[in-house]
């Protein structure tokens, strides 16, 4: 192969990477918990994450419906258990007197890691692996999968060879919560609402079991896809997301999937 093929070959891979991809990638840089334990006293020890911002304020609740959602449209998080127990997430927003209304859903399971190549939706092995006609691959409802493009020896250069195959990255859908109702989410079936839309939401998940975990934080007004329409520049909304061990189930919980419990706690104002 002379040097002109390799440049036009080497050319075309970086402008496809640009045309569909000034998107992320799945990732968790600056969004890991770490793993997650208890106080010595006890008590579990929260570990916070405030500087992180969330693409559109529809995201999540877009992943709902029948066409699924774009990843892009939200942000990824992840913490890891060295044993089984409780888990309790907090998502707020920055600006107490904006619009954002929060919601999030649990899986287990992660995205590809470094030096692995992120996944994204417009993958060859994501599209492969989806309906036809959907948004993305994102399912803020149940199970999902997104793939990745091969790593290649010299990053962005396939004529180098393969250091890495593209493959699957699995997310097994454990629960979610929302804030607001269905008048902000919509009307699809299994969404736990906490029935007050004011940019606060907690929701602790109980009975998880060791292992690494993935939380999707996005938004939860549904209609807002009908104003913010990009399609590359979004509006951006400042986020703050919380994760704990709690010592002992909550009270009040609901059965989720069979295994998860999951329990609204609503913050005391005054």
């Amino acid at each position: 192969m002379n040097w002109i093929t390799k440049f036009i070959l080497v050319a075309c891979v970086v402008l496809r990477i640009a045309g569909t991809q000034a998107l992320a990638h799945v990732g968790y840089s600056g969004r890991d918990f770490g793993t997650l334990m208890f106080n010595s006293d006890g008590s579990g020890k929260t570990v916070t994450i405030a500087t992180q911002t969330i693409s559109s304020g529809f995201g999540w609740a877009d992943a709902t419906d029948s066409d699924w959602g774009d990843s892009h449209r939200g942000r990824f998080f992840r913490f890891t258990l060295s044993g089984s127990g409780d888990v309790q997430i907090t998502a707020q927003r920055n600006d107490l007197v904006g619009t954002f209304l929060p919601a999030f859903s649990l899986y287990s399971g992660l995205g590809q890691l470094a030096p692995e190549q992120g996944g994204h939706d417009f993958a060859t092995l994501s599209i492969d692996n989806r309906p036809v006609g959907t948004e993305g691959s994102l399912r803020a409802l149940g199970n999902w999968s997104i793939g990745n493009d091969p790593t290649y020896n010299t990053a962005g250069d396939p004529t180098s060879g393969i250091l890495y195959a593209s493959r699957l990255a699995y997310f097994n859908y454990i629960g979610n919560a929302a804030d607001g109702t269905s008048a902000n989410y919509g009307s699809a079936a299994g969404i736990f609402g906490d029935g007050k839309a004011d940019g606060y939401l907690t929701a602790t998940f109980s009975g998880l079991v060791a292992g690494d975990y993935t939380l999707w934080v996005g938004g939860a007004n549904y209609g807002l896809q009908s104003t913010e329409t990009g399609p590359t520049t979004f509006p951006t909304y400042g986020v703050t997301v919380s994760a704990a061990l709690v010592p002992e189930p909550s009270t009040g919980s609901l059965i989720l999937g069979g295994a998860a419990l999951l329990a609204f706690l609503r913050r005391r104002k005054g």
